[in-house]
């Protein structure tokens, strides 16, 4: 199973042509609150029509969203104070985005953003 990133739902929304070869109807789309969180915060930020707004909803209704709970608080947290220790620090989003999907036995992320995902110990991250 593979946890989809923010990037990844942003360039559904915007419907780029990129991340039909991602999408499997054989296996769910996953992605977790933070996510969802971070897509819908962005559209707040650009005073998005509430027409576009709901559709972003939608679209996120029709995705597995992965919770965020006690144990993936503390896989997030354990992943943040590592990459600290290293002095490699990425967002706390990607963080906890992280420590969500391999609290739930979940260890590819397909991203944009493979800079980030790459630093964490037990993340395998697909490019799309």
């Amino acid at each position: 199973m593979k946890v989809v990133d923010s990037t990844f739902l942003i360039d559904l929304l915007r419907g780029r042509k990129e991340v039909l070869k991602v999408i499997d109807s054989k296996e769910p789309l996953l992605t977790t609150q933070i996510n969802m969180y971070e897509v819908i915060r962005g559209l707040f930020l650009k005073d998005t029509p509430s027409s576009k707004l709901i559709q972003a909803i939608e679209m996120l209704e029709n995705i597995k969203i992965l919770p965020l709970d006690d144990n993936s608080i503390i896989k997030s947290a354990e992943i943040s104070s590592d990459l600290i220790k290293k002095g490699s620090i990425i967002s706390d989003c990607d963080c906890l985005t992280a420590g969500i999907a391999l609290s739930k036995g979940v260890n590819r992320i397909i991203t944009r953003n493979a800079k980030h995902f790459e630093r964490i110990k037990g993340i395998k991250v697909e490019n799309y």
